[in-house]
């Protein structure tokens, strides 16, 4: 190990780069790489049915990974004999390898040991006729920031390259334990604070959906692998929007608990373990349903995490809750004005409400752009000196992305500064409550985002989302429509509210961002994530028809 640790550290950060992309290559069998003259043409940019015609997957693979199955259905599939496990991960399996060459959204390929798994799970199930858990068979993705062992935890820092984890960090172990079967893991920002998902190990993933655009962060790899389509159900963390920005940008599901709810307790940081900013980081999934979201948050509650990891709180999720038609309180803007799909989203959306029955109310929240003020300095409250030093060992630089959105030359604060920036926390903490007791809401119908997908790197502002974190409410992403430049167009009488009101509009493209998801966001109080799952399922029923 000391041998290798030396070579490592005499070898610049683009050598370093070239051997763990030639490592990652590796790891994909041969017989699922495309040939170079096969992939989709460059005006191609939705990127998802290419794997339809590609060769690589049968016609039952494609079944399997296919719209018919979400992983609740997938799970009872396998369950009922209808599918072996072996036939599930390797069909996944092999659809993520055809993504991940066309998105590059996978970090530390797991292929071999997923089939080897399966193989264990169906010499089970068929020794015992039972299978070892609720997700027997079921294949899932995590996040870059979760330990594996055997597989690096590099976060996207050059300088964690080949120091491969010693534990797999708890809340994989736990659904392993439920028979999942981990496939990979998956792509993320430098320094993990960015909507984006670039860095200089692994590069830069793109959106399968519009492939032009950003495919967000700082779980965007999981959310473009969410979208091709190439797990049952992916794993993200978020501290700014990290789960819902990439589930808006792909048009997934996703879902930001409170803090207290799903443990991450030994996961991979990318700051200093022992930071408290005030804003906690939570763990959350990303699916292709609510059910999907309710399904991991059941598995993973029912196996008494706040018995090892003691930031979990026990009693809160663990009893049943009304069926109900919740009243709505509906944010239109705060900050920043919303590009026209999103506007336009938020009408049709209350427009099918109202006409369900639902009662309506608006909701106006503390200004989000001071929120978002107050999040950026407690997320520097260190300087990004974490992210500073680790570039500094490798020699790499920052990507565009993390100087762009404006963190990196951010003073560090002193200990006096830090406790005046937690007390305004704590002064909009205050008034969301109690302009959420004003309306008498159940609900909140917001954005996720001022625009839908950008450019790369251009996802620079993270109010919409941010403004949950700092209050910890729980919050939900459910897609809804396509940006479309014929209902869509450039607003003509649009009269900014400010500089950074005109930079945002100016960013809307209608023929660049045409077919883009536009995503809602659904929020509960603080500690309500259960009776949120349940009415976002009613919810997302009457918006998507998904009864």
């Amino acid at each position: 190990m000391g041998t290798e640790n030396e070579s490592v550290a005499k070898k610049t950060w683009q050598e370093l780069q070239v051997a763990k992309f030639a490592e990652r290559d590796s790891r994909i069998p041969e017989e699922w790489k495309l040939k170079k003259d096969a992939f989709p043409a460059e005006d191609i940019t939705d990127l998802r049915p290419f794997v339809n015609s590609c060769g690589i997957l049968s016609p039952a693979e494609l079944e399997i990974t296919g719209e018919e199955y979400d992983a609740t259905s997938l799970a009872a599939a396998i369950a009922e004999g209808k599918f072996t496990a072996l036939e599930v991960v390797t069909a996944f399996c092999k659809r993520a390898a055809v993504g991940h060459q066309l998105c590059n959204m996978l970090t530390e390929i797991m292929f071999k040991d997923a089939i080897a798994r399966a193989k264990e799970l169906d010499s089970i199930y068929k020794s015992t006729g039972k299978v070892v858990g609720p997700l027997h068979g079921v294949p899932m993705t995590f996040k870059e920031c979760f330990h594996f062992k055997g597989y690096d935890s590099t976060n996207g820092y050059i300088s964690r390259i080949f120091q491969p984890a010693q534990k797999t960090s708890p809340l994989p172990e736990l659904l392993q334990a439920a028979g999942a079967v981990i496939i990979s893991k998956t792509n993320v920002p430098q320094t993990m604070l960015v909507a984006e998902s670039h860095n200089n190990v692994f590069g830069r993933t793109k959106n399968p959906v519009n492939s032009r655009l950003t495919c967000g962060g700082s779980s965007g790899g999981e959310g473009a692998s969410q979208a091709f389509r190439c797990s049952a159900l992916g794993v993200g963390t978020d501290v700014g929007g990290s789960v819902r920005i990439p589930s808006a940008c792909n048009g997934v599901y996703g879902y930001k608990p409170s803090f207290g709810i799903i443990p991450m307790i030994g996961y991979s940081y990318s700051g200093w373990s022992g930071s408290n900013t005030g804003i906690p980081a939570v763990t959350g999934p990303l699916g292709r349903s609510v059910r999907d979201l309710t399904l991991f948050t059941r598995i993973v509650r029912g196996t008494k995490p706040w018995l090892f990891d003691p930031s979990v709180m026990p009693s809160i999720m663990e009893f049943d809750v009304a069926s109900r038609k919740p009243v709505i309180g509906v944010i239109y803007a705060s900050g920043l004005t919303p590009h026209p799909p999103v506007r336009r989203a938020l009408r049709e959306a209350v427009a099918k409400l109202t006409t369900a029955g639902f009662e309506v109310k608006e909701f106006n929240p503390p200004d989000f752009i001071g929120i978002r003020e107050i999040s950026e300095q407690l997320f520097t409250l260190d300087g990004l000196s974490y992210p500073k030093q680790e570039c500094a060992k490798s020699g790499e630089p920052p990507v565009p992305s993390v100087k762009k959105i404006g963190f990196w030359d951010i003073p560090a604060k002193s200990q006096e500064e830090t406790w005046q920036w937690n007390t305004k926390k704590l002064e909009i903490q205050k008034k969301m409550l109690d302009e959420w007791q004003r309306v008498g809401c159940d609900v909140v119908l917001a954005p996720v985002g001022p625009h839908t997908a950008v450019l790369p790197d251009d996802w620079t502002s993270d109010i919409y989302t941010v403004a949950w974190n700092v209050v910890d409410y729980p919050a939900i992403v459910i897609p809804f429509t396509h940006a479309d430049p014929a209902l869509d167009p450039k607003d003509a009488e649009f009269k900014p509210r400010h500089e950074a009101d005109e930079k945002n509009q100016d960013l809307y493209d209608p023929e660049l961002m045409k077919g883009a998801p536009v995503a809602l966001q659904l929020v509960g109080p603080r500690l309500g994530d259960l009776q949120l799952l349940k009415d976002v399922e009613l919810l997302d029923s009457v918006l998507n028809g998904t009864a």
